[in-house]
């Protein structure tokens, strides 16, 4: 009995994924064309059925992207790479859903407000964005990534490069400083 519309996918062999991957840690991206080749077309098809058609090219594209910064993390003895990358595209697939929930939030929260109360928070947004700018740029950057952008303290020292304490006292002090410039009077 043949099952409509489900087909097996043979991957590539286990050692080519493996080296590939390696040669991307040590910084050679000419390993990138051997597992995009390999992995590309299946990793789209899945994903244009997971996610909205026009966010599969996008997706994708972060995947192979997000490989030069995660490639040490590929056990090579695992074998095929396959279901790794397909969990690096799921994990993208979330932060995508994430992100777009926050707009839609901020937007719908936006759309309801009345006249008086949109002024308000433009006037809000305004004075943040004062505020914000009155903080050393590391300051920002941290609090931006984790307030504005929902990344991980962990997740901000990699982007940054920096060690997790120093995100963790930046956060720390650029809110101390938030809050004391939220209670100053306005100049």
């Amino acid at each position: 009995m043949k099952r409509a519309g489900l087909r097996l996918v043979a991957g590539a062999p286990p050692s080519q994924d493996a080296a590939d991957l390696a040669r991307i840690a040590r910084g050679e991206l000419d390993g990138l064309g051997g597992l995009f080749d390999r992995h590309a077309q299946a990793l789209h098809a899945f994903v244009r059925r997971a996610t909205p058609r026009e966010d599969a090219d996008d997706v994708v594209q972060t995947v192979f992207v997000r490989l030069v910064d995660i490639a040490r993390g590929y056990d090579g003895r695992r074998g095929s790479a396959r279901a790794w990358l397909f969990g690096v595209a799921l994990r993208v697939m979330q932060e995508r859903r994430r992100s777009f929930a926050r707009l839609a939030r901020t937007l719908l929260d936006l759309a309801t407000l009345r006249p008086r109360e949109a002024s308000d928070a433009t006037a809000a947004r305004l004075e943040l964005e004062q505020a914000l700018g009155r903080l050393s740029e590391p300051k920002r950057i941290a609090l931006l990534l984790a307030e504005g952008e929902g990344f991980s303290g962990p997740e901000i020292a990699e982007i940054l490069g920096v060690p997790l304490g120093t995100v963790w006292t930046r956060l720390h002090h650029a809110r101390l400083e938030l809050r004391t410039l939220s209670t100053e009077e306005p100049r």
